[in-house]
């Protein structure tokens, strides 16, 4: 028995509700987003924005297009460049490799493991700036929008602010 833990229907239901115009735009942003929440908060300054899960999304995401997660993938190399130098260090123990090879092997692993672990910091902090920044701009605009929502004048300069403050955002991330 499988449990569906999320519903990818909702989002196709939400892409027909969108001009072609917007739901080719989302369509190749969710193919090049670096994270389902940066999906997710561009789906929300759409009209109609979107008012689904981020599980949903992130299924429908997975569906259309699968992406490796490299910061994964580095991981796991971690493992095994530490399982390497292990190997390397008992080889030495045992006789199997002589010292001054064995300190040859074993500091050109660990350089290559401290690249790894670096490039991991450097996704992940990528990854967490970006989310935040994200967040925060969706939160603020969401505030003003519920503030305003009275005065169709303002709502509609708030619209057109979301917008240019995405862009920024995009902008700056490409730059």
């Amino acid at each position: 028995m499988t449990t569906l833990i999320a519903n990818s229907t909702t989002v196709g239901d939400w892409l027909n509700s969108l001009e072609k115009s917007d739901r080719d735009a989302f369509a190749y942003y969710a193919k090049n987003a670096t994270s389902d929440i940066e999906s997710y908060l561009y789906a929300r300054f759409l009209k109609p924005s979107y008012a689904g899960s981020i599980a949903d999304l992130t299924a429908w995401t997975q569906e259309k297009y699968p992406k490796e997660d490299l910061r994964k993938v580095l991981l796991i190399e971690i493992d095994e460049l530490r399982m390497d130098i292990t190997n390397v260090r008992n080889m030495t123990t045992q006789g199997m490799l002589d010292y001054a090879t064995a300190a040859t092997k074993i500091a050109s692993l660990q350089k290559e493991l401290r690249s790894h672990i670096q490039t991991v910091r450097a996704i992940s902090d990528g990854l967490d700036r970006r989310g935040l920044l994200l967040a925060g701009a969706d939160r603020c605009l969401r505030e003003l929008a519920n503030t305003f929502q009275d005065q169709p004048t303002i709502s509609s300069l708030l619209e057109d602010a979301g917008l240019i403050i995405w862009s920024t955002l995009e902008r700056e991330e490409k730059s």
